[in-house]
């Protein structure tokens, strides 16, 4: 009898032992999970060892372990925790979720879905597992199926803003205008401080000709500070093509001061918007700060050249002009632009002699207009009237004027 008591006795006392050390466990176990959704992994990873250590069979800690280790770009002990955890419970649903999340990142779509559809099957309320399926979709072109699996998560949880962005991304892909703006537009709803959403629907704005939406919001990112050389120069270009050349200088200049951007693409940008804002002195300089930049640059050279001619600086501009066809002798502007130079100073057969090589290398409706303009000048009217006629049919609206003028 006296053994039967004792026997239960060390039995009772293993019982409460192997309580107390799961109710441990369970507590480190909480602890850990509050410090992986922190982020704070390494620090998760100690905890999850000694859970590991006390409960070798606790395979939600090998599971929550291994996406640590992937967080920390450490993938081979991530895989072998995945395994490890499948083999303590094969039904453990977020075990093939982080294990597909893995395979994706290896490039390895057929096996993340082969996983996501396991964690689909045990748990198929599971929003982020749809998510990260339609991920897989998408990388392997099946964009039909992503859809429909943005859709599942959206149905399961209306509230995450990723998941329309996410999908919207598609239409976009697809073309799908209308629903790629609505979509971009209710993340943005979800959550105002959606950069990436503001950012495509700036893009998606500016295709559909709405160029002030686009810019509000680009304005909007810039606000939030979000990829200031990117979205400033994309501002800036959107102003400068309706027009808008003070605010366009404006974005201009934060990126070459205050962003310290040395860009010759954007000085001649900034060039451009002085020239059309009468600000020539400036816009001579920004041309001269493009050239040192890009010494071969041809665009700055053939407009820094034209702005010579306009105040009256000849011999600088003799001096660009000559510069662009040492460089390219083939490039038709230049040309042009020194037939129009030598046309100011009455040297009528050089500037004949340019125009005809500029129309030799590339006809256009602006190399026409000027040598016949040239042709009127030398009273070769029937010539004249033949080019300005040629202008006007390729669509260069002087001409047009001129031909009425001059040719009845």
């Amino acid at each position: 009898m006296q053994k039967i008591k004792s026997l239960i006795s060390v039995l009772f006392i293993l019982f409460i032992s192997g309580t107390s050390n799961s109710q441990t466990s369970a507590l480190m176990y909480n602890e850990a999970s509050g410090l992986m959704k922190q982020k704070k992994y390494t620090e998760a990873i100690v905890i999850y060892n000694k859970i590991i250590d006390k409960s070798p069979f606790y395979y939600e800690a090998y599971a929550d372990r291994g996406y640590c280790y992937f967080n920390l770009g450490k993938k081979a002990e991530a895989i072998k925790d995945y395994h490890t955890s499948i083999t303590k419970n094969k039904d453990y649903y977020l075990v093939y979720y982080y294990r597909g999340i893995y395979y994706t990142d290896q490039k390895e779509d057929a096996s993340a879905i082969n996983d996501f559809n396991k964690a689909i099957s045990i748990k198929p309320n599971f929003p982020e597992v749809f998510a990260k399926r339609a991920r897989a979709f998408e990388m392997n072109n099946e964009l039909d199926k992503a859809i429909a699996d943005y859709n599942k998560s959206i149905e399961y949880d209306k509230n995450n803003a990723e998941f329309y962005f996410m999908r919207g991304n598609i239409f976009y892909k697809q073309k799908k205008i209308t629903e790629a703006e609505k979509d971009f537009t209710k993340a943005i709803s979800l959550k105002n401080d959606f950069t990436e959403a503001y950012h495509q629907r700036s893009k998606l704005y500016w295709q559909q000709a709405k160029p002030f939406l686009a810019i509000n919001d680009l304005s909007k990112l810039i606000t939030l500070n979000y990829n200031l050389k990117e979205v400033l120069t994309e501002r800036g270009n959107a102003f400068l093509q309706i027009k808008k050349y003070t605010e366009a200088l404006q974005d201009f200049n934060r990126l070459t001061e205050e962003l310290k951007v040395k860009d010759a693409a954007i000085y001649i940008k900034k060039a451009n918007c002085n020239t059309a804002l009468g600000n020539t002195d400036l816009a001579l300089k920004d041309y001269t700060k493009v050239i040192n930049l890009d010494r071969s640059n041809e665009e700055a050279l053939i407009k820094r050249a034209d702005l010579y001619v306009k105040t009256n600086k000849t011999p600088l501009a003799i001096a660009d002009f000559r510069r662009v066809l040492t460089i390219n002798p083939k490039n038709p502007d230049a040309y042009i632009g020194r037939a129009k130079m030598y046309i100011n100073q009455k040297r009528y057969d050089l500037a004949l002699d340019d125009l005809n090589e500029s129309i030799k290398i590339q006809p256009s409706g602006e190399a026409y207009f000027w040598r016949g303009a040239v042709k009127s000048i030398k009273n070769d009217r029937k010539g004249a009237c033949s080019d300005l006629k040629t202008s006007a049919t390729m669509g260069y609206e002087d001409a047009k004027a001129r031909v009425e003028e001059l040719c009845p």
